[in-house]
């Protein structure tokens, strides 16, 4: 319904402005749900004079945040809007805001998983194949739930870059990170096992509607809880050794953590 429409998308903006996750998340959901709704909506607010004008306060994330939400809702209007937005007079700020979002319309999904998600592989990542092949695995174990997840980013893994692994707080989108050169042997088992924890992981994050973004150790714990039930249900017979050895190891690592105190060495 278009008072529903304008109430969610007026929602979307005060969220944004105010930066609180849920107001955003429960917004986007929202008018992701009506699209025949919400079409018309957003873009009768792309549609605004304000655009022209030098961008006061938040007016900035709120042209990049209508583009990218009419992006997910169709892609044949975004294209066409895009293309009107091109020939219509923008602030500089906002058609900065349009070219680097118009790059969009060249992505297309590597993959959809759980019927409705799409699967975003950046350029420079080694064996998308692989990656396709791994998420469309995971997303079926059981136990895991995917539900109202909008979107997997896999980008590429680089030092400067302090995750494996990231949940989108505002748009419930999972990013996780993947090598540039192709691995072997260990390495390439030991970064399928990593990557499926971790996505695991993300994913515990968003069922637990975590909102700090991995900075909370409580939620951090939480997150770690929900991936090793689901990786105890993915590779029961690993999980049963790993468990197993920890359990046999266990007192010769408290010896070796008690002495190391002993002799004055931190253990964090």
């Amino acid at each position: 319904m278009k008072q529903n429409a304008e109430y969610a998308s007026n929602k979307l903006l005060r969220g944004i402005s105010t930066g609180h996750v849920e107001t955003v998340r429960d917004a986007w959901r929202a008018l992701l749900s009506d699209q025949d709704a919400a079409i018309p909506e957003i873009l009768g607010k792309l549609a605004s004079s304000a655009w022209q004008d030098n961008p006061p306060g938040p007016l900035p994330k709120y042209f990049g945040i209508l583009l990218a939400l009419l992006s997910e809702l169709n892609a044949d209007t975004y294209r066409q809007e895009i293309t009107r937005l091109r020939n219509s007079k923008l602030h500089p700020v906002h058609r900065r805001t349009l070219n680097l979002l118009a790059k969009r319309l060249e992505d297309t999904p590597a993959t959809i998983i759980d019927g409705a998600i799409p699967v975003f592989i950046a350029d420079d990542v080694a064996d998308p194949a692989r990656i396709v092949r791994n998420l469309e695995r995971w997303s079926k174990t059981k136990g895991l739930s995917l539900e109202d997840v909008t979107r997997i980013d896999v980008i590429s893994a680089r030092p400067e870059l302090d995750y494996l692994g990231k949940y989108n707080l505002f748009f419930s989108g999972i990013i996780l990170t993947a090598p540039t050169a192709p691995l072997k042997g260990v390495r390439l088992w030991w970064q399928n096992l990593n990557g499926e924890f971790t996505f695991y992981h993300e994913v515990g994050h968003h069922v637990h509607k975590h909102r700090e973004g991995g900075v909370v150790a409580e939620q951090e714990a939480e997150a770690n809880d929900y991936a090793r039930a689901v990786m105890r249900s993915s590779r029961p017979i690993l999980t049963g050794v790993g468990r197993g050895l920890a359990w046999l190891f266990k007192p010769l690592v408290n010896r070796l953590i008690a002495k190391a105190r002993r002799d004055g060495i931190r253990i964090t």
